[in-house]
């Protein structure tokens, strides 16, 4: 796991020079595609998630995700032919999310897949193709083929707000520096082995994360999850106002994430947590704020914002690890967890 997590910036600064040349957005993706449904499970579900934030701010297309396996109990009369479905499988084997795509199939709609499997299911059902190319994942627990999907999905909706000629240039501005940030990033973390070592000791903890660190929460909470088999439990910021803050009346410490391009809204949140409950907080940020947190989490801001975006999703990939190797855990061999793929393959 620790291997494949350090080989993230070499897997990324290839996607990114296979598909950006002079800073356009070289891929072959659908036309005049109306809005998005992702599908997808597990860690791939959690990427969807990013995806549809890059599609909807990004290429201003509605989008849409789904678990695999919910969508294949929906009955759908219609098909909408201006839908794109996009399925995301770092194996492409994934048996829930092939059957979901053998069901779309049968109908005439366009089909796009994400995966690291060119012999996959997945990808020689779909009609368009994307690769990640992030070789052989070993570790149980997604990592590099987690963070090249969501590059991926990040690249293919560049590709379509070009297409609208929607100008990327701030989202494109100093990305072939990205190797550099991440592999600086690697280096300045602050307090990593503090927090691990704080959250080792806990039965289980809240995360939470607002707007596009939603998903990263959950990635967090996942990955804490199936290596360390401690209790996370993850919540939207904005809707953990609605109730759920009575659940740092029993927890003991949340995790939280706040960086330095913050809404009013988002530091209000953080404010009135820390000033109502008494658990201890830790606090995932780009800068040295005084937020009053029991233990600031400090990383390195990329120079673009997808650069800024792995940090993070490497800084809770390390901080998982961390967690697993002070409780003593096998974090290439999760107890009771192994990929679900199609045996018939």
């Amino acid at each position: 796991m620790e291997t494949e997590i350090n080989s993230q910036a070499d897997i990324i600064e290839n996607l990114i020079n296979r598909h950006i040349i002079n800073y356009c957005v070289l891929m072959d993706i659908p036309i005049d595609v109306k809005r998005i449904c992702i599908i997808a499970s597990g860690s791939s579900y959690n990427a969807g998630i990013f995806g549809k934030y890059f599609f909807e701010n990004i290429a201003n297309i509605p989008t849409s995700v789904e678990y695999a396996s919910e969508f294949i109990g929906l009955n759908f009369d219609n098909y909408d032919k201006d839908t794109l479905y996009i399925f995301l499988s770092q194996s492409g084997l994934s048996v829930d999310t092939v059957e979901a795509l053998k069901k779309v199939k049968e109908k005439d709609v366009k089909t796009l897949c994400v995966t690291n499997n060119l012999n996959s299911t997945m990808y020689n059902l779909c009609d368009y193709r994307f690769y990640i190319d992030a070789g052989l994942e070993h570790a149980i627990a997604a990592t590099k083929t987690f963070s090249a999907t969501v590059v991926m999905l990040w690249l293919i909706s560049l590709k379509m707000a070009q297409n609208k000629h929607i100008d990327i240039s701030q989202e494109t501005s100093e990305i072939y520096s990205i190797k550099n940030d991440i592999l600086q990033s690697l280096k300045s973390y602050d307090n990593l082995d503090l927090s691990a070592k704080f959250l080792s000791k806990l039965d289980g903890f809240a995360i939470f994360g607002y707007g596009k660190y939603y998903p990263l929460a959950l990635e967090a909470g996942l990955k804490i999850r199936e290596t360390s088999y401690l209790n996370t439990s993850v919540f939207p910021s904005g809707d953990f106002v609605h109730g759920h803050f009575a659940l740092l009346n029993k927890t003991k410490a949340f995790l939280t994430f706040i960086t330095s391009d913050a809404t009013k809204y988002e530091l209000d949140i953080l404010k009135k947590v820390l000033k109502t409950y008494k658990a201890k907080s830790i606090v995932v940020s780009d800068v040295y704020e005084d937020y009053d947190c029991d233990i600031l989490l400090k990383f390195q801001k990329g120079r673009s914002n997808i650069a800024t975006l792995v940090n993070m999703i490497i800084l809770i990939q390390m901080l998982s690890l961390k967690i697993a190797k002070r409780l003593r855990r096998n974090v290439d061999k999760p107890q009771g967890l192994i990929k679900i793929v199609d045996s018939k393959e």
